[in-house]
């Protein structure tokens, strides 16, 4: 073969592929640009477009009458744009000291094969400034929506906490959190192939859809007033911790709920997990006394006695080998049901949990919805722990009937007692009352339900009366309110830790409701490890009387007449007349002989609790009305030595009382000599010196400065 016609094969060769190659490409071609053009314009699109999240406003959470409780407000996040940044290990350094976190971190997470990073969510303003200023290429900031208090820490256990994604992980927001949180939106933009923003390129956004709102059955006013009052009584008491929750009675709705101490919001799930606890809700405590309206009212609707069964009450009486004393150990002798209400006798209501017999007991505790959660629209709700019924003896029935040995929650017994004040009706506790998208429109309204009818309306109105008996005649004197006619029951019980008996901690408490002859309101109190003073006559019914005469202040609730006048039995005594209120005079820094004198000239008796000479701490305050004849509790007990600095007041010229009252309010002791007006004082006038430092007061009569 020639070469020629070798040289012609070759070149027809070359050709053919050349075409077929070129017809390959051609048909490729026209594939990519007509019949996978739209899938891959809009793949290239995609890869030019950046996301950055919208998150979208959560629903607020609004008090009973509209006013917000929990809503939003803008804040900044930074975030990275790893493929931008040049220099990692230098951003990274230059925003460690700024954003208070380990360089390491911030460079991990700029070194990530993705066009977004968040690097810090949600921070401060002067934060978001320093990182604006510094202008290194690929940081950022985009603005986010953070959840905001309006009133600080108010009602925050109720309320709850979201996270960094706005989801609920506490109270409330937990609870409600599928109405609550919204759909994200996002904000597209064009970007070059080096990750800038593409001038003049293309931005989509995606609208989010805003969460609902929920209104709760709080009131923001009845609110503040207990979450006052409860860090009152924590202070006042040196109490662990204390929880005041109002009730209405009528429909269940938790008007307030309040406990101390409290939590920042603003840390969120970086707070102390145990202050964030509604240990209203998830603890189960021993209630003590406030549980014996439950043991009579079981009783008496049963049959078991009636309103003029004899109690022979002799202090103390033993059960299976084991001995059961009254309070006081003080004999009672033969009484009625009234009585042993009033008095709180251990021993009377052994006998009635004796008597009732387990099937009764155990039907009765489980009416009152004492055998599992209330259902209250908070997370994490408990239920008390019992004898089971199987393994209940004479003795777990005795002591059970007056609210040892077993457990109940704060919710629990509040709901217990607000069905007794609500004729027998045990209603379902609860915080949400209406759900309303961002347009105003009602998605969902929660409404009261009944849960059962627990006894008869006749026993529960006997069993009110006994409980109005109480505050009148018995132990909760301190809790009666100028005006109206209150029920209630005290209740001091042995705290138990790990299943024993903590030596020396109590739960003083009171549960009660207002105003008698038709309740409205109930209201619980309850304090946790009080120092000195623990009975909860002593120290909770004070806090309660004073709590129950806001509330009913605030409800502008009508002064009830007295209901007409039952028929005497011929076994009953004649009643109380109306006490008459007076102002509680200042014990605090007095001596012990003065303390008595100043008690007993403003019609009160005092009781001194601990060790010391002088007065460090009284209830009810000094200044708060109280019934005369009532009881003023002094703490003798001097606080430990405090860390926190004060200025000493000027005492000059203030007479003993008055500087006795000067030094208490800013937590110092006095040590007086003489008598009359203050004329000298050590340390002097502006010295700064720790709280619970004793001020030596020196006084004399007019006539004495005069020589």
């Amino acid at each position: 073969m020639s070469l020629g016609v070798l040289q012609r094969r070759r070149t027809v060769a070359l050709i053919g592929i050349f075409a077929l190659v070129f017809t390959a490409l051609t048909g490729r071609m026209i594939y990519l640009q007509i019949a996978a053009g739209d899938f891959f314009a809009d793949k290239a699109f995609r890869y030019r477009m950046r996301p950055v999240p919208i998150q979208a406003d959560r629903g607020q959470i609004l008090d009973r009458n509209g006013y917000p409780l929990l809503t939003n407000r803008v804040c900044e996040s930074v975030y990275a744009e790893p493929i931008v940044i040049r220099d990692k290990a230098a951003a990274a350094r230059a925003l460690a000291p700024i954003l208070n976190m380990p360089p390491e971190e911030l460079e991990r997470r700029m070194s990530r094969h993705t066009f977004f990073e968040w690097l810090k969510r949600k921070v401060d303003p002067e934060v978001a400034a320093q990182v604006k200023a510094l202008g290194i290429p690929g940081i950022g900031l985009a603005p986010e929506k953070c959840r905001y208090y309006p009133e600080g820490e108010l009602a925050v256990h109720v309320l709850g906490i979201a996270n960094l994604d706005h989801q609920g992980i506490e109270g409330l927001e937990l609870t409600y959190n599928e109405y609550l949180k919204g759909q994200n939106g996002q904000i597209q933009c064009e970007y070059t192939a080096r990750g800038l923003p593409m001038e003049g390129g293309e931005c989509h956004v995606i609208y989010g859809t805003p969460g609902h709102d929920l209104v709760t059955t709080i009131d923001v006013n009845l609110q503040r007033i207990i979450e006052r009052d409860v860090e009152r009584a924590v202070l006042e008491t040196r109490a662990k911790r204390a929880a005041i929750i109002v009730m209405d009675v009528k429909t269940g709705e938790i008007l307030a709920l309040a406990q101390w101490p409290r939590y920042d919001p603003k840390l969120g799930g970086n707070s102390d997990p145990q202050l964030r606890r509604i240990f209203t809700v998830t603890d189960a405590l021993n209630p003590g006394s406030i549980f014996k309206p439950i043991t009579a009212a079981a009783a008496l609707d049963s049959g078991v006695i009636d309103r003029g069964t004899v109690f022979h009450d002799t202090g103390c009486m033993s059960v299976e080998g084991w001995t059961i004393c009254n309070w006081d150990r003080k004999a009672l002798g033969s009484v009625r049901i009234d009585e042993i209400m009033a008095k709180s006798s251990n021993v009377g209501f052994g006998t009635l949990g004796m008597w009732l017999g387990a099937d009764r007991f155990y039907e009765y505790h489980a009416r009152f919805g004492l055998d599992r959660p209330t259902g209250i629209d908070l997370p994490g709700e408990a239920t008390g722990q019992y004898r089971p019924k199987k393994e209940a003896t004479a003795i777990d029935l005795a002591v059970q009937a007056y609210g040892q040995t077993l457990t109940a929650t704060p919710i629990q017994m509040l709901t217990a007692i607000a069905a007794i004040a609500n004729d027998g009706k045990l209603m379902w506790p609860h915080l949400g009352k209406a759900i309303y998208d961002h347009e105003g429109n009602l998605v969902k309204e929660i409404e009261p339900r009944v849960v059962r009818q627990v006894v008869s309306p006749e026993v529960a109105r006997y069993v009110q009366e006994l409980m109005v008996g109480v505050v009148e005649n018995g132990t909760g004197k301190n809790a009666r309110v100028a005006g109206y006619q209150v029920g209630g029951k005290t209740g001091t019980a042995n705290k138990v830790i790990d299943g024993r008996i903590a030596q020396g901690k109590y739960i003083a408490s009171f549960v009660g409701f207002a105003p008698y002859p038709d309740p409205q309101v109930a209201v619980l109190i309850s304090i946790d490890e009080p120092v000195g003073a623990y009975y909860g006559g002593q120290i909770a019914a004070p806090i309660f009387g004073e709590v129950m005469g806001s509330v009913l202040a605030y409800l502008e609730a009508p002064k009830a007449s007295a209901p007409p006048p039952r028929k005497r039995e011929p076994w009953e005594p004649e009643p109380p007349k109306e006490p008459e209120p007076a102002a509680v005079p200042p014990l605090v820094n007095l001596p012990v002989p003065e303390a008595e004198r100043v008690a007993r000239e403003a019609g009160f008796t005092v009781s001194f609790v601990g060790d010391g000479r002088y007065v460090v701490s009284q209830f009810p305050l000094p200044g708060s009305t109280a019934y005369k004849g009532g009881e003023i509790v002094a703490n003798l007990t001097p606080p430990p030595p405090g860390s926190r600095q004060v200025t000493v007041p000027a005492l000059s010229g203030l007479s003993l009382h008055e500087a006795a009252r000067t030094l208490a309010e800013r937590g110092l002791l006095m040590e007086a000599e003489g008598r009359g007006a203050v004329y000298r004082q050590d340390p002097p006038a502006g010295t700064r010196v720790p709280t619970g430092t004793p001020v030596r007061a020196f006084l004399k009569l007019p006539e004495e400065k005069r020589r």
